[in-house]
């Protein structure tokens, strides 16, 4: 499907300005400059109750102006006004539907599995395209076909993607082995909305999972890489991020930091065996850091249940006598905090 233009869309809300309620990007030719035609291009939107974002998640996918996109929205049966906002939109999806699913993950390999285009992508019911990002993706493709993984920079931001002082995120250091295993020296740095890929690549390296909540971003980009999938970095913004307290990973509750420790936890377990013992221990030593900072976390947000379970996590995991020694340490100077949390004293 060819982009809609601005006019030949539903009007925006009264008072809604810039991109992409009166801004649009231009329309783009159906060939490359060579005579090809321009690789289609299929992004998933998953969403239940986003009412208050939904519109202008659509809006900046169907503005983009590129000659073939194919856009796709699955809804787990909203109960706000999201069904009456998509159906204005009916025309320009190639597919959607609204029926119960088993969460994000679910309706993102519901939506995979119906996609067609060369190269594939989400952006959550929260979040938008920048303007021109499809163009600037399927060039970076068309002329770096064999890399598998594209990835642009993010912007985040709280109430309007045209708001000063946004977080521009940079994405670096994005291999297999630093995903597994990263180092200071080499620590990456990926943000999913900027993060698109070929269905060559997502279909070897078995799609998405749907048992996942919190990490089937990180599972299925260490996948595509395992399976030979290279990034190629792309200098522009390619999203907005919007960051929200009702957003699944802005209410940082301890059932969500418990549950994504898990499930990173069941990601790298898959490949502990390719480890040498070194590299094992390293890994056992992250997962112990990962919980301490959830237990510091927990006393500064006055959590000290979870702070308390995250502790005693760290303290069955970390086996030799150092960690041991250092988490003694920890509780020792915990203790206090804690007991006046819970008002023991």
């Amino acid at each position: 499907m060819r982009c809609p233009t601005l006019a030949e869309l539903p009007s925006p809300p009264c008072g809604k300005t810039g991109w992409p309620w009166t801004e649009e990007s231009p329309q783009q030719s159906g060939a490359t400059s060579d005579g090809h035609r321009w690789p289609r291009v299929s992004i998933v939107t998953p969403s239940y109750n986003q009412g208050r974002f939904i519109e202008e998640t659509i809006r900046s996918i169907l503005l983009q102006g590129y000659p073939d996109l194919e856009y796709i929205l699955i809804d787990a049966r909203s109960t706000d006004e999201s069904i009456s906002i998509v159906r204005k939109y009916e025309p320009w999806f190639a597919y959607w539907v609204s029926e119960p699913d088993r969460g994000q993950a679910d309706a993102l390999r519901k939506g995979f599995d119906k996609a067609r285009g060369e190269l594939l992508g989400w952006i959550n019911a929260d979040d938008l395209l920048a303007p021109g990002a499809l163009r600037t993706l399927a060039e970076a493709y068309v002329g770096h076909p064999h890399f598998g993984i594209y990835a642009g920079m993010v912007e985040n931001f709280r109430h309007t993607p045209s708001e000063e002082g946004r977080e521009v995120v940079k994405q670096h250091n994005i291999s297999f082995a630093n995903l597994l295993l990263p180092t200071f020296a080499e620590k990456p740095r990926f943000h999913q909305p900027g993060i698109f890929f070929t269905s060559d690549i997502y279909r070897k390296a078995g799609k998405v999972d749907p048992n996942y909540q919190y990490r089937m971003d990180y599972d299925l980009l260490i996948r595509m890489l395992d399976e030979g999938g290279r990034v190629y970095y792309l200098n522009e913004s390619l999203a907005y991020f919007r960051k929200h307290t009702l957003s699944k990973t802005g209410r940082r509750t301890y059932a969500y930091f418990l549950r994504a420790f898990d499930e990173t936890s069941n990601v790298t377990n898959r490949y502990v065996d390719r480890l040498s013992e070194e590299d094992r221990g390293r890994l056992c030593l992250q997962r112990v850091n990962d919980l301490l900072h959830g237990a510091c976390y927990g006393l500064m947000s006055a959590q000290p249940k979870g702070a308390a379970k995250c502790l005693r996590l760290a303290v069955i995991l970390g086996r030799s006598s150092i960690y041991r020694a250092l988490l003694l340490g920890i509780l020792h100077a915990a203790v206090p905090r804690l007991e006046r949390l819970l008002g023991t004293r």
